[in-house]
């Protein structure tokens, strides 16, 4: 019989890390909003439009504003609204306002707006800037910014690397290069990177976010553990944060031995932070695989496969609730449904590892090829 616990596919979640502001500056609480709007049955893209627009009232200058406030109209469905905000972003930049950074905001709306002749047009003018002036460390960070935003993450990283050797202590260059190296799996040159970030951050919140879940797939869980505490100190109200250490919270919970119980103290701070996660932002698909894996091991495989239904309904594609299901069906002992949920965990491509898994849970439960 296929042991049912052997493996779970938990969702890796990094954050973005932003210029600092002060905690009631009304740009900053705009994308909160906007953030927190991007969850089901949240809007809050009015609140954010009125923050933007005190923004630009106070200061004229904050270009991103701009981006934001497109970002937000286009989202409430005013589309004349939306082009009003890319008209004056437009504006300000061919009026000198913003310098590099404000082009790359401008980049980020093309991008958003699918205008890719556009998007070309800001990066080659990025480059040239950058190019003419190649001491300045803030003109090589917003050209890294750009390339990592259009998917050009070697060259990001060359230009954070520039910048690092002009000024060694820039944390956001750190910060952006430690996120391209999580992405490529090279996870102890980004630790290296998150370590060399902190100190010179105002908002911590994300790279100690981040650096927790490089710890996590090290398989450092006490230190992935202790930053996710650190971030949710920074910014008690990021359910991807609660999310992540509940994930760590529920790896901990795994027994050594295949015979031994779990341990139900992990289990239940698993459920609290998955619960948060969800309140802060409901249907939050990773929160929901997090409670289906921990219904799973606590032995309650047919409420596992109800959070995990809300999941696919939402998320059709998703590897980790397909896995899922999949532990959860053979454990009901319903061995074609746990076959069929395999088959199409591997139709959709998951990584070398995670299909061998499968393969062997396939093996086990005498699936047919």
């Amino acid at each position: 019989m296929l042991r049912r616990f052997a493996v779970m596919l938990l969702v890796l979640s990094l954050a973005a890390c932003s210029a600092p502001r002060g905690a009631a500056d009304p740009l900053r609480t705009a994308r909160q909003h906007i953030e927190a709007s991007r969850c089901a049955g949240i809007d809050r893209y009015a609140q954010a439009v009125a923050d933007l627009e005190a923004a630009l009232s106070a200061d004229p200058h904050q270009v991103e504003a701009y981006y934001w406030l497109f970002v937000a109209q286009r989202a409430r469905g005013d589309s004349f609204a939306a082009e009003r905000a890319r008209a004056a972003l437009e504006e300000a930049i061919a009026a000198g306002r913003g310098g590099l950074a404000g082009r790359y905001w401008l980049l980020r709306l093309y991008l958003e707006s699918g205008d890719q002749d556009a998007v070309q047009r800001t990066l080659s003018v990025m480059e040239s800037v950058a190019g003419a002036t190649p001491s300045d460390a803030e003109a090589h960070y917003w050209l890294g910014r750009a390339y990592y935003e259009t998917g050009r993450t070697d060259r990001a990283a060359q230009s954070f690397q520039r910048v690092l050797e002009l000024k060694s202590d820039h944390g956001l260059a750190h910060f952006w290069l430690g996120q391209i190296y999580a992405g490529q799996g090279q996870l102890e040159e980004a630790r290296r990177e998150l370590d060399a970030a902190l100190p010179h951050l105002t908002e911590k919140a994300a790279a100690y976010h981040n650096r927790g879940v490089v710890a996590y797939q090290l398989g450092d869980l006490e230190a992935a553990a202790s930053d996710l505490q650190a971030a949710l100190q920074e910014d008690p109200e990021d359910p991807r944060s609660h999310y992540q250490l509940g994930a760590v919270y529920l790896a901990q919970a795994i027994p050594a031995h295949p015979f031994a119980l779990p341990d139900s103290a992990r289990l239940a701070k698993a459920q609290e932070e998955f619960t948060r996660a969800l309140e802060l932002c409901p249907g939050m698909p990773e929160a929901l695989i997090g409670m289906g894996n921990l219904h799973l091991l606590q032995g309650d495989a047919q409420k596992a496969l109800e959070v995990l239904n809300q999941v696919l309904e939402r998320e059709p594609d998703s590897l980790q609730a397909w896995y899922a299901v999949a532990q959860a069906q053979a454990t009901l002992g319903n061995r074609e449904e746990a076959c069929r949920a395999l088959e199409r965990f591997l139709a959709l491509s998951p990584p070398v590892e995670w299909a061998e898994q499968a393969g062997k849970m396939k093996g086990q439960l005498g699936c047919a090829d």
